[in-house]
C-alpha cells in the first residue's frame, strides 16, 4: 500500500483536473501509469533542450529517461546514464505535481544524486513540462 488516501484534498494551485489525474496515479501501478502517460508527451524540443539520460531509482521500480537522441522512457536501468536520481515514489510524484522541486528535494535529503549535477538540473524543467502537459490533457 502506498499510504495515499484516495480522497486527499485539493492542494493549493492544483486544478481539479490535475488533482483527479494524480488521484488516478494513487492506485496500484501508479508510477508505471505515469511513465506510460509521459511517453507521448516527449517532444523533439524536450529532447533537444534536455539532452540527458537519467536513471530513476524509485521505491518500487527503476526507470531510464533517455533524452539524448530519441526521447525514450523504459523500465529498468541503463549503464550509460549521465545521472542517477534515487527517491521514493512519493518524492517523484511531488516533483511531477509541482509540490516540490529537484533542488528542494535534494537539499532535504529526499533525492539522492549520482553523476552530473548540471545534467540533473536540466531534468527539473522536464518535470515541469510533464506537469504542464498533464494538466492540459486532463482539462
Amino acid at each position: 500500500s502506498s499510504g495515499i488516501n484516495a480522497e486527499w484534498p485539493l492542494r493549493p494551485g492544483l486544478t481539479p483536473s490535475l488533482t483527479s489525474q494524480l488521484r488516478l496515479f494513487s492506485s496500484g501501478g501508479e508510477i508505471s501509469k505515469m511513465m506510460n502517460g509521459f511517453k507521448p508527451l516527449i517532444t523533439e524540443k524536450m529532447v533537444h533542450q534536455t539532452g540527458v539520460a537519467c536513471n530513476l531509482k524509485l521505491s518500487e521500480s527503476n526507470w531510464t529517461l533517455d533524452l539524448r537522441d530519441d526521447g525514450v522512457i523504459t523500465e529498468g536501468l541503463k549503464g550509460d546514464a549521465d545521472v542517477t536520481l534515487e527517491m521514493t515514489d512519493e518524492t517523484f510524484k511531488s516533483l511531477i505535481d509541482g509540490s516540490t522541486t529537484t533542488a528542494a528535494a535534494y537539499m532535504s535529503g529526499q533525492l539522492k544524486l549520482e553523476g552530473n549535477v548540471m545534467q540533473a538540473m536540466k531534468l527539473s524543467s522536464l518535470f515541469k513540462e510533464f506537469q504542464g502537459a498533464i494538466s492540459k490533457t486532463t482539462e
